[in-house]
């Protein structure tokens, strides 16, 4: 398993101290702003988890979920941990359940 984590969000702002998260789990970040450009890292490397945030303006991050899944699901891939940022929308567990998110931060780590 690498120590890759793939971070997904439209601008370069940051919603929560993502240094202070991935320091902690000794990850490094590598950042896209599109569905597309996250389907195309997933193909590349394999991440320890994804954080997708909800604060997206532009995409859809229910949608950018699933197409992750459906993606690991079309190249055989074991699912990644999916990590919910930020304060736009609050997933019911019925909703992480289903689309598999491990976790989801909107506490005092938002900005």
């Amino acid at each position: 398993m690498t120590n890759r984590a793939l971070v997904i969000q439209e601008s370069q702002i940051q919603s929560f101290n993502n240094e202070a998260f991935f320091a902690a789990r000794n990850l490094v970040a590598e950042y896209c702003n599109s569905s597309a450009a996250a389907l195309s890292a997933l193909q590349l490397v394999r991440y320890r988890c994804v954080l997708v945030s909800t604060d997206m303006k532009w995409e859809n991050p229910v949608a950018i979920i699933c197409a992750l899944r459906h993606a690991e699901k079309e190249f055989g891939l074991t699912p990644t941990q999916i990590v919910v940022i930020g304060k736009s929308h609050l997933f019911t567990q019925a909703e992480m359940s289903k689309l598999k998110i491990s976790a989801q931060i909107h506490s005092h780590l938002l900005k």
